[in-house]
């Protein structure tokens, strides 16, 4: 038993293979650069993220430090006092004096 060799009688377009070879090369550098984009944008959102986490932990020492403060009740008194003044009330008891000179 033979083996024959068969011949086929199309003949292969080289232009076709450089042009699909052209495309894939193409459409995967396109690949690459458009995940690589993504990836860059990644990377920055967790830097953004980050920072927004390292900010988030300084307002909140700042809100204890504040609540610490208004706890406090000496300090509420002293402020209520001074918004009081600023409007005008008086203690019971306290005389009013009245400068109609206009000075």
């Amino acid at each position: 038993m033979k083996l024959k060799v068969m011949k086929t009688s199309k003949k292969h377009k080289p232009l076709l293979y450089i042009f699909f070879a052209i495309v894939a090369v193409v459409f995967l550098s396109v690949f690459v650069f458009t995940v690589s984009g993504i990836y860059a944008e990644r990377d920055q959102k967790k830097a953004e993220l980050q920072s927004l986490q390292h900010q988030i932990q300084i307002q909140e020492m700042k809100n204890a430090e504040s609540e610490s403060v208004y706890d406090d009740p000496e300090y509420l008194y002293k402020y209520a006092n001074k918004i009081a003044r600023e409007h005008d009330y008086v203690k019971s008891g306290e005389r009013v004096f009245i400068n109609s000179s206009g000075r």
